[in-house]
């Protein structure tokens, strides 16, 4: 039923988009919101204390202030400049269209391997379980790379 509906939307992969764009938005203001509390918290005289003279303003700028305003510009830089680097990827390659794009390349990265059936566990219980997996698993390769003492006697 769903992939039936799926097929039928024409604009499903911008309702896609756009819902993942806001979780995403709003897991970065509530994180930060929560780090912004948790420091006003521990340390609420040095939090509300002026940090940097605001120009044309004889009070100095706060500390959540001073932060929210440095989060905006790291938000502006990172997204611009990786969308820039997408651009300038896009017209080296030379490419018009995401099917294109998608086979030059496919084309020129190499071929991820197929791993089936799986040749290990896939399932754990718990991070314990992986982590106690990948510790054994280098101790059995390490041992397998470690060749065997000679008996020459």
């Amino acid at each position: 039923m769903e992939e039936s509906k799926k097929k039928e939307d024409p604009n499903f992969k911008y309702k896609a988009a756009a819902f993942l764009t806001g979780v995403t938005s709003l897991s970065l203001v509530g994180g930060f919101a929560m780090t912004l509390g948790w420091v006003k918290k521990q340390e609420p005289t040095l939090f509300n204390k002026s940090v940097t003279p605001v120009p044309g303003q004889a009070t100095m700028e706060s500390g959540g202030s001073l932060a929210m305003r440095a989060l905006g510009r790291a938000t502006l830089y990172s997204v611009s400049g990786f969308a820039i680097f997408c651009y300038g990827v896009w017209k080296l390659m030379g490419v018009h269209t995401m099917a294109e794009f998608r086979e030059k390349m496919g084309r020129t990265l190499p071929a991820v391997p197929r791993n089936e059936p799986p040749q290990s566990r896939t399932e754990f219980s718990g991070i314990r379980d992986l982590l106690q997996y990948l510790v054994d698993e280098d101790n059995r390769k390490a041992a397998a790379a470690v060749p065997a003492p000679s008996q020459d006697t």
